[in-house]
């Protein structure tokens, strides 16, 4: 399944989640998640501090091409460069298919001012990435045979 589809599903099923008052993180999974989502959450914030494109792009899974570092510049203007510090990274994981998680990210920036973002996370072919890109229609493999 595409990240972007994955995503979408993982929406609608957490909200179905939520509104059935299922409430816990792992509902319907009886084996542990895959590790590694918390070194992923660390490179991300990592790619941020440095400004660092390709690396936002690796943690992002996404193909080396024009949109993808359009798309990874505006990231990292907005958020980068501000000598951020992990203070608490929770993650819940749920798994519909692949693994899914939700980091909830505190931080410091180098001020010392708060910072807090929700990041996204999926776990495919082997490894946790996080959901950052909107793959243009024109670079979406087909589901057809």
């Amino acid at each position: 399944m595409r990240r972007s589809q994955a995503f979408a599903v993982t929406l609608a099923a957490a909200t179905l989640v939520a509104a059935s008052a299922c409430g816990a993180s792992d509902a319907g999974s009886s084996s542990s998640p895959p590790p590694g989502a918390s070194d992923t959450v660390r490179s991300y914030v990592k790619a941020l501090n440095d400004r660092d494109p390709k690396a936002l792009i690796a943690v992002g899974a996404a193909p080396d091409k024009p949109w993808s570092r359009r798309q990874a510049s505006k990231i990292i203007d907005t958020k980068g460069g501000k000598g951020l510090t992990i203070r608490k990274a929770p993650i819940e994981y749920e798994q519909m298919g692949d693994y899914t998680g939700k980091a909830t990210l505190t931080a410091s920036d180098k001020g010392g001012k708060t910072v807090r973002e929700t990041v996204e996370l999926i776990h495919e072919d082997g490894h946790w990435h996080v959901i950052l890109f909107e793959w243009p229609q024109s670079d979406k493999a087909t589901s057809a045979p």
